[in-house]
């Protein structure tokens, strides 16, 4: 593969991919269940057309804040892109957290991990998204020393193929 950390291209007759490993942090922002592309995490382009077996790693942090008025939970859910839109069925709970009210301040942190196959043609892109469930506190998807964030996918069929 070549590129550098916000390009990743293998080459044309890879039958690999897997995008770039760095440290970042994505605030989740979006209203409630609104996704929002990890634009940290690069986007890796497909270099043959074909059937894949694409995973992601997606590593969240839900931070509520302490002593809420009442019943309160915060979580992140993963996915992917495909050329700008969610692949249905990529989706992945990353992280959630509930706490009752008047709690000390609560934090989760966990990985979600997610293995599919696919189809793709050459060229199209692939990108790691989210978005938050709840509005109250802090949630994020991270990648750093303590825990990865990233995309992989592996070719193993040609266009077409299917069960015999």
């Amino acid at each position: 593969m070549t590129g550098t950390a916000a390009t990743l291209t293998p080459p044309v007759d890879g039958s690999w991919m897997q995008s770039a490993v760095g440290t970042w942090a994505h605030a989740l922002n979006s209203a409630d269940r609104v996704w929002e592309v990890v634009t940290e995490q690069p986007a890796i382009t497909v270099p043959r057309a074909g059937i894949w077996v694409v995973s992601f790693q997606a590593r969240g942090v839900a931070a509520l804040p302490a002593n809420m008025a009442s019943n309160q939970g915060l979580g992140v859910i993963a996915g992917l892109y495909k050329d700008g839109a969610l692949i249905p069925g990529s989706e992945a709970m990353a992280a959630f957290v509930a706490t009752g009210a008047n709690a000390p301040i609560a934090q989760m942190q966990a990985t979600g991990t997610r293995q599919f196959v696919h189809p793709f043609t050459a060229g199209q892109t692939v990108q790691l998204a989210a978005y938050r469930v709840g509005q109250v506190g802090v949630a994020s998807v991270v990648s750093n020393g303590d825990g990865r964030s990233y995309v992989t996918a592996h070719w193993i069929a040609p266009p077409g193929d299917g069960p015999s």
